[in-house]
């Protein structure tokens, strides 16, 4: 039985008070490893995984403990220094599996920051990063060695090193490595190093402190509404087990890695080695035992469109279901309502700087509209468009909500955050202060698998080109992007491809992986339909994509 104490921040369990949101991680790990040492905090399913059930890579919490101290001493013998509480800054770049989570409580506990570039980033986007964060050492694991050898190249003195195996850190047995600070010392040292997608050029750095790190701690603290159920990560229960469609780099799976420690409960993952698929994830769920799952549209909708009707009997155990980075199918919705009455459907919203922003789960009649918390969630500010409203963070006026705006935390000089995130309301009667996401105020593209797309990096380069008067990326709700073309003169589908489709590759090499455009996904204009302009010349982005609405159809179709 749990009891909030008088004080705010902290909790009985069993009899022990519990400070939440003011725990540091390496000692929690540490606690847990001491009092359940065989605890399975990760599961992850081997990639030679042939028949059901699948095969998993079972990581104990003594295991975590112990490969966290190993890496913290690897780290400094490494390094060639014991950083201690130094401000150096360190980054790792890898294969998905759980060296990230060693190299995140390495970090912490040797006193370095870790700068977590994606892999899937351009070359000239971690460049950037590296320089950007005085980052002079870079490790890396799996496919990630190639970028690994270039990088030094385009950064001189950068220093590379491959990580070692996850066995290695487990099964060599090594001396606890001390991390004796207290919260006061230690809450605002900056720790990890996460980074925008690029919206408005290159990535930028978010710096994350260990305050921030315990932003999911604190939705214990979540005040209750009479008659609601709370959309926290407290749905991943101690015990019970949790699907993660996420990646190590990400927010997202940073905020749900840190919830099973903090919680107690059991993260799963697909292989290290393949991306999160409707197949895989339906192999998981058919082996695993899971209570929970965390996916981005893309995933949840081919897992029950797909595998659905095979996988209800495998599913008597769900308690719940989250999305997050983008809209749910409408059918995929509409499905899980129908045959899992008894599972919660929710959803994630927030961003890299704002984190989680603290809701309420929905009514199944309205599974696709949002609800703030009415007391620790944003407000909702009127735009220049009556129908739409911007997502905006004031500071509260409460200290002790403060953890619900970690924004402030990060950055102190602010007393309001624009999100650019625009929602529309609820028109049903009754359900006012429910909210559906319409888009974002500058043009930046969502995928449905949960990965953002700044349309403009590639436009800008190929509108340049002698034989284009205009190109438009598009792919919102879908998981690739496209291109629409305007070419300066008639011309035929073909002969303008050979024409331009060595600057599309060149465009591509600038952008990440999710935002290139394949050869099969090329929309050519027709001189009968032009692109739509605006009077200074600028390209109206929503009418001329609708003027082609059944050719972009067409090419997703296909």
């Amino acid at each position: 039985m749990a009891v909030i104490d008088e004080n705010s921040h902290s909790r009985l369990e069993n009899g022990n008070q519990i400070k939440h949101g003011q725990r540091l991680l390496p000692q929690v790990i540490d606690t847990w490893a001491a009092e359940d040492p065989d605890y399975i905090v990760g599961m992850m399913a081997k990639s030679n995984s042939n028949s059901i059930p699948l095969d998993f890579m079972n990581l104990s919490v003594s295991q975590l403990a112990n490969a966290v101290n190993y890496t913290s001493y690897w780290l400094d013998e490494t390094l060639g220094t014991k950083a201690g509480y130094s401000i150096e800054t360190i980054a790792f770049t890898g294969l998905q599996d759980f060296r990230y989570w060693v190299m995140y409580y390495a970090s912490i506990k040797t006193g370095r920051r870790l700068l977590l570039p994606s892999p899937r980033n351009a070359l000239p986007n971690t460049t950037s990063l590296i320089n950007t964060t005085n980052c002079e050492t870079l490790f890396y694991s799996g496919p990630c060695a190639s970028q690994a050898e270039a990088l030094p190249k385009l950064i001189p003195g950068l220093k590379t090193f491959p990580l070692p195996s996850l066995d290695a850190m487990i099964v060599s047995p090594t001396p606890h490595y001390p991390y004796d600070k207290t919260w006061a010392d230690a809450k605002d040292d900056v720790v990890m190093i996460v980074h925008t997608s690029g919206s408005t050029g290159n990535p930028k750095p978010v710096f994350y402190t260990n305050t921030i790190l315990g932003r999911s701690d604190s939705d214990a603290l979540t005040p209750h509404v009479e008659g609601r159920e709370l959309a926290t990560t407290a749905l991943c229960k101690k015990g019970k087990r949790c699907f993660l469609g996420s990646n190590f780099f990400h927010l997202s799976g940073i905020l749900f890695s840190t919830t099973a420690l903090f919680g107690r409960s059991t993260a799963v993952w697909g292989p290290a080695d393949q991306l999160p698929s409707g197949k895989m994830t339906g192999e998981v769920i058919k082996s695993a035992g899971i209570s929970g799952m965390v996916m981005v549209p893309s995933v949840c909708d081919s897992v029950f469109s797909d595998h659905g009707e095979e996988l209800i009997p495998h599913l008597a155990g769900l308690e719940h279901i989250c999305w997050l980075g983008g809209p749910l199918a409408h059918a995929t919705g509409e499905w899980i309502t129908a045959n899992l009455p008894h599972t919660k459907l929710w959803q994630i919203f927030g961003s890299t700087e704002a984190n989680l922003l603290p809701m309420l789960i929905s009514p199944s009649s309205h599974w696709q509209y949002m609800e703030f918390h009415p007391v620790i969630g944003p407000t909702l500010v009127p735009t220049a468009d009556p129908e739409l409203f911007e997502v905006v963070c004031h500071r509260h006026p409460d200290p002790d909500f403060a953890w619900a705006r970690p924004i402030f935390h990060l950055f102190p000089e602010l007393d309001e955050f624009r999100s650019r995130d625009l929602l529309r309301r609820c028109p049903d009667p009754g359900f006012g202060n429910m909210w559906k996401f319409e888009g974002r105020v500058d043009d930046m593209m969502l995928l449905s698998n949960g990965l953002k797309v700044n349309p403009v990096h590639m436009e800008t380069r190929l509108q340049a080109h002698p034989a284009l008067k205009g190109a438009l990326v598009f792919g919102d709700g879908h998981t690739s992007c496209a291109l629409l073309l305007e070419p300066k003169v008639d011309i035929k589908k073909e002969t303008l491809l050979e024409v331009v489709w060595v600057a599309v590759e060149e465009a591509n090499a600038w952008v990440p992986e999710h935002a290139r455009v394949s050869w099969d996904k090329l929309v050519i204009a027709t001189q009968e339909r032009p692109f739509v302009r605006a009077s200074k010349g600028t390209v109206v982005r929503k009418l001329t994509l609708a003027l082609y609405r059944d050719e972009i159809e067409q090419v997703y179709e296909k």
